[in-house]
């Protein structure tokens, strides 16, 4: 008898094969990531897209949805018909034509939808984390290499019907902070120390400008700060937990000379810092130091901005 020599797939795989796994991979660990949200990958592309253009007073027919997302119009429907059952979306009559229905996110749909995004985009820098991230050159070469397997031209115009012109705006600016301070307060969970995201961020004012501050200021200080979101009751509830955790020294506002960390508080925040460095760069890993500028010098404009009277905005 004579046997056949079979090859296995992963010994000479097919970019066919590659991809199908691939994307296989992809959709079951994105419906993981979802689940507690509710959504299934399916489900997330079609609540997403309409949140993509909200802010362009867009409403995408359902028809445009499933050529965006490759998905079968009929199907699309049916996931349309579920999530609005779940209160997260709105289907009206199209305007200018009768037999399409547009979408809506409803403001539940928008919450869970900025949620969503911020759960995907996490997993995108962990999926793509073996080529640099989702901002490597490595990434956006294999981006551009599947539009062209997808028959869309990479250096034309953008036919995608839901694609808009990028722009800034305080709702980014508001998720970005949310997202970072969400990954914050999970690094801060993990060290056991029981420190919060504000208690961290008194120590870290303390350690970098303590001498310049007096216990006063240092008070008025943290409670001008909105990312750290306390009154002036607060912040003394707050130094007043630290200096009684042995962690800070001289920190009364009545109190002269300047507050200081005590030796615990040092080590404490020397640790903290440790911990969240290779997470900071993570995140930070494969922009363009030019962006990076220009981010820097953006934000910077519009916290001076925003912190001016009404009046004279």
């Amino acid at each position: 008898m004579y046997s056949i020599a079979m090859t296995r797939p992963t010994e000479n795989p097919t970019t066919g094969y590659l991809l199908w796994r691939l994307t296989s991979k992809l959709r079951a660990a994105v419906d993981r990531a979802l689940a507690p949200l509710g959504l299934t990958h399916a489900q997330y592309a079609l609540l997403a897209s309409p949140y993509g253009v909200s802010s362009s007073g867009a409403q995408p027919s359902q028809r445009e949805l499933a050529d965006w997302t490759g998905l079968e119009p009929i199907y699309v429907s049916k996931l349309a018909r579920a999530l609005e059952q779940a209160g997260l979306i709105q289907r009206t009559e199209h305007p200018a034509d009768t037999r399409a229905v547009q979408l809506r996110l409803t403001d539940q749909g928008a919450a869970v939808a900025r949620r969503a995004i911020a759960v995907v985009a996490a997993y995108h820098e962990e999926f793509t984390a073996p080529i640099g991230g989702t901002q490597s050159q490595r990434n956006r070469d294999l981006i551009r290499t599947l539009q062209i397997l997808l028959g869309t031209d990479p250096s034309g115009p953008r036919s995608d019907p839901m694609s808009q012109p990028a722009t800034l705006t305080g709702q980014d600016v508001g998720e970005a902070e949310g997202a970072l301070s969400g990954l914050l307060n999970q690094i801060l969970a993990a060290t056991g120390t029981g420190i919060t995201r504000t208690e961290y961020l008194a120590l870290r004012v303390v350690a970098g400008r303590g001498p310049e501050l007096t216990p006063a200021g240092l008070h008025n200080h943290l409670a001008s700060q909105p990312q750290v979101g306390l009154d002036r009751s607060q912040v003394a509830d707050l130094i007043r937990s630290l200096e009684a955790r042995g962690l800070l020294a001289n920190s009364a506002p009545d109190a002269g000379g300047h507050t200081e960390l005590t030796p615990a508080g040092a080590a404490l925040n020397t640790n903290l810092a440790e911990a969240i460095a290779p997470v900071t760069r993570r995140v930070f890993a494969g922009f363009d130091p030019a962006d990076l500028a220009t981010a820097h010098r953006v934000l910077n404009q519009v916290a001076e901005r925003a912190t001016r009277p009404r009046g004279e905005l």
